[in-house]
């Protein structure tokens, strides 16, 4: 993720600290950078949040995808 990138994220998570397009960008370059436990700690957080924006079925299946991987590396 380049500097402008995350400082943009970061903005939009000053105006609305679960704002969902955010998170799931945070995510996927956790997840890309293999680690796993902060990914799954964001989509976790979606989750719990409820919002209608998020595909619940798509995030349970990458958060169990990424605690297969976690205990894979240990």
């Amino acid at each position: 993720m380049t500097p402008a990138t995350r400082e943009m994220i970061d903005k939009a998570l000053a105006l609305d600290a679960m704002e969902v397009t955010a998170k799931m960008l945070l995510a996927a370059d956790a997840f890309m950078q293999a680690d796993y436990a902060r990914a799954v700690s964001l989509w976790q957080a979606l989750l719990d949040a409820n919002s209608p924006r998020v595909n619940r079925a798509q995030l349970v299946e990458a958060i169990n995808m990424a605690m297969l991987l976690q205990n894979r590396k240990k």
